[in-house]
């Protein structure tokens, strides 16, 4: 869906920041991150299938599928801003800020798709 595409392009750039800041080299990293990009499109398009085929099935499926990428978020991301402490609140109501726009913008697709 529109939701999904939309999240994917930050997503994946925090992912290849994070596997950059981890040691890995940028050409290795930007190979794995086209690697899951992929496999993310291929899920997509399974999704959309499947969806016309089966409605009341997706309707269960999906906030199952939406709290895994809420997790994976999630456990990538937060243990690399909690390392850096010395940031300070500017940076904790920053944060703040974006992850609630980000919902804003979540809410605001599902609203209207």
């Amino acid at each position: 869906t529109i939701a999904i595409m939309l999240h994917e392009i930050p997503h994946e750039v925090g992912d290849y920041a994070l596997l950059v800041a981890s040691g890995m080299t940028k050409q290795k990293a930007l190979c794995m991150q086209f690697v899951t990009a992929v496999g993310a499109l291929a899920g997509c398009i399974m999704g959309l299938v499947a969806g016309g085929l089966v409605d009341r099935l997706t309707q269960g499926v999906l906030p199952f599928t939406a709290g895994g990428f809420i997790y994976i978020a999630l456990v990538n991301s937060v243990p690399a801003l909690m390392e850096d402490v010395s940031l300070g609140l500017k940076q904790s109501l920053g944060e703040a800020l974006a992850f609630t726009v980000g919902i804003g913008c979540m809410v605001g697709i599902a609203m209207f798709e």
